[in-house]
């Protein structure tokens, strides 16, 4: 019964999370088609619109956000073990955590153009190691649950 509600509570957290970015995602709008005009990286007469770089990064988005959220579940998951049974390889998971988490931080787009940066067409390329390290997270997740 814990189980079950554990499960329809993370589903409803990640669900929030994916909206929040969703909502988040159009102060890229400026940012797509600023990153598609510089020029960077278009080497080989290959072409892309504003929209379509947009879409890539606001993808990479969301899934940072949603990174980022299972990275701080996974270090309360770890936390927690650690407290129970002070094992030394639950604290290196939560570190493990931390140190996701501050992967999800640093490879979100939104920090990028606050602080200045911008893409460069990458494509789908910018937001495949966040869609990797997503799949990893969300098996982590299953597992401590479980």
């Amino acid at each position: 019964m814990i189980m079950r509600v554990r499960r329809v509570h993370l589903l409803a957290v990640i669900s929030m999370m994916l909206s929040i970015g969703i909502i988040v995602q159009p102060s890229l709008s400026g940012t797509g088609n600023s990153m598609a005009s510089d020029g960077q990286g278009w080497g080989m007469n290959m072409r892309h619109e504003g929209r379509d770089m947009e879409v890539y990064y606001s993808i990479q988005t969301v899934l940072s956000f949603v990174n980022m959220f299972l990275s701080v579940l996974l270090f309360g998951v770890y936390l927690d073990t650690y407290r129970r049974i002070r094992s030394g390889f639950s604290l290196s998971l939560a570190i493990v955590s931390l140190v996701l988490f501050s992967h999800a931080l640093t490879s979100n787009p939104l920090l990028h153009s606050a602080l200045g940066f911008g893409g460069f067409g990458l494509g789908p390329f910018a937001m495949l190691p966040e869609v990797f390290s997503c799949v990893a997270l969300l098996i982590l997740v299953y597992i401590s649950l479980k």
